[in-house]
């Protein structure tokens, strides 16, 4: 049994040491322009950049590309770490993007997925805590990939919009006409990647240096269901709000 148990510990250990030396390898804020690859996806996978983001912001505890090409601005971010997941799944990520470098442009836009409440996320905290095997019951084994993904992309068809003129209502769907896409996928070591693409032309953005903001939002409520199960505890990390500033320059 001992024997066994360590088989299984070791390699984690392992790959959690090459994970964190990785991550202290690349900056804290992205540091230079990035063109978007030419075949670009937004499909919740980082076949295009090779498994390889651009920095890892330790207050988030993601890792994350900013890129463009002529039509879009792009946000790529990939999470490890169960507790910060569990998060995202709560509260969502919200990008701001400013027109200018100060942080209080009063027109800044603002896009947030995923936006998952009531009983869509308890459905996918409880569907993400059994495929990590952090609520096993006996009863209910771990999750296959397959089924934690479709359940995702079932419940995670909302994007909620801020401070884009041309589009009046707060939330849109991902099967949106306006050319905003959103997406989330779990891979096979169930690291969850994140993708989002924004047409230009609803950013009106300078030829010069710009900011934005990328935040992980606390969970605004803890649902509760008459038909199955709450969802799982929060997790100590997943409490309160993080998030990181950063500058960038439309690549040409």
């Amino acid at each position: 049994m001992k024997k066994s148990t360590f088989k299984i510990i070791i390699p984690a250990m392992f790959l959690s040491a090459i994970s964190v030396a990785n991550a202290q390898k690349l900056p804290g804020k992205q540091e230079v322009s990035v063109r978007a690859p030419a075949d670009m996806k937004t499909d919740g996978k980082l076949t295009e950049w090779d498994g390889k983001l651009q920095a890892y912001n330790n207050a988030t505890e993601i890792y994350y590309t900013i890129s463009n090409d002529d039509a879009k601005l792009y946000l790529t971010i990939q999470c490890k770490y169960r507790d910060i997941v569990d998060k995202i799944l709560r509260g969502g990520i919200a990008l701001s993007i400013n027109h200018i470098i100060k942080k209080n442009d009063p027109e800044a836009v603002t896009i947030t997925y995923p936006v998952l409440r009531g009983g869509d996320m308890s459905d996918a905290t409880n569907m993400f805590a059994r495929a990590t095997n952090i609520k096993n019951d006996g009863k209910d084994g771990p999750v296959p990939l397959g089924e934690l993904n479709t359940l995702l992309q079932a419940k995670s068809k909302q994007i909620n919009i801020k401070g884009i003129k041309d589009i009046t209502d707060p939330s849109i769907s991902v099967y949106n006409e306006e050319g905003i896409k959103a997406v989330s996928m779990f891979d096979k070591d169930l690291t969850y990647t994140y993708e989002l693409a924004i047409p230009l032309k609803y950013l009106n953005l300078p030829a010069t240096q710009f900011s934005y903001h990328v935040k992980i939002n606390a969970p605004d409520e803890t649902p509760m269901r008459h038909d199955g199960p709450p969802a799982p505890p929060m997790p100590m990390t997943a409490t309160a709000p993080t998030d990181f500033w950063g500058e960038y320059t439309l690549a040409k």
